[in-house]
């Protein structure tokens, strides 16, 4: 006789790009194991392909990976997160107030609540930026998947790379240049030969991508300095 299967409850959750709710169920304990051996491989297609796997797992509605921006997983991760394994990740604080012109150093343990995770997004920004009198980039948020696959050796080049993978088309009085049609080369090229000026204006875009955060206040037990910090990396969570 087939022994008998534990249900897993269900839960709403709203994805910030477009406002769709979904159902989805947290991990099983062999999910999360998955996850933690492929953050700790630092292999990014490893990250990705285990990222998609367990996502779509959790995911009673179906999901499309490939097309949802890479907010959105990490949102839903750190939903998840909280969901299946406790909203409280224990982490540690290095205390750098001057104190008598000398740093604290005082580190100590805190706990983060992961509950109170918040999206972040500046409403100003808009995804079509005119460049002259007659032509323009139309921006799009980049996926997972291909944000994780962006090389960050060189800060330069990964911002350009980053503004690259975010371009849907480039559009003139003549017609619509969608960026699946180019390479990424000619894309490059398009972009390093921009004024500074209209480089800067996809460079506002990309410097305010949504992103979620999650704030933490507390106070140095040996100086009392209060301390806020955020935490924006879902990797933050997985320790």
């Amino acid at each position: 006789m087939a022994l008998p299967k534990i249900d897993m409850p269900t839960y709403d959750f709203t994805i910030p790009s477009n406002g769709k709710t979904i159902k989805v169920r947290p991990f099983s304990v062999k999910e999360e194991k998955l996850l933690l051996i492929a953050l700790e491989s630092k292999n990014p297609d490893e990250i990705v392909n285990t990222v998609k796997q367990v996502v779509n797992n959790c995911a009673i509605d179906v999901l499309d990976m490939d097309k949802l921006p890479f907010f959105d997983i990490d949102f839903l991760f750190v939903f998840l997160r909280a969901k299946s394994i406790g909203d409280t990740v224990e982490v540690s604080l290095t205390c750098n107030n001057m104190v008598e012109n000398e740093p604290c150093g005082k580190v100590f343990p805190t706990s983060l609540n992961i509950a109170n995770v918040q999206m972040i997004r500046d409403e100003t920004i808009v995804d079509k930026i005119p460049l002259d009198k007659d032509k323009g980039v139309k921006m799009k948020y980049p996926s997972y998947a291909k944000m994780q696959h962006i090389d960050q050796g060189n800060p330069v080049d990964y911002k350009t790379n980053v503004i690259i993978s975010a371009i849907e088309h480039i559009y003139d009085k003549n017609g619509i240049y969608p960026a699946r049609d180019h390479s990424t080369e000619e894309l490059k090229e398009f972009v390093e030969g921009l004024s500074e000026a209209n480089y800067k204006k996809l460079e506002d875009f990309v410097d305010n991508f949504p992103t979620f955060a999650v704030k933490l206040e507390a106070d140095c037990p040996k100086c009392g300095f209060h301390h806020s910090v955020r935490y924006s990396d879902f990797y933050d969570f997985f320790t």
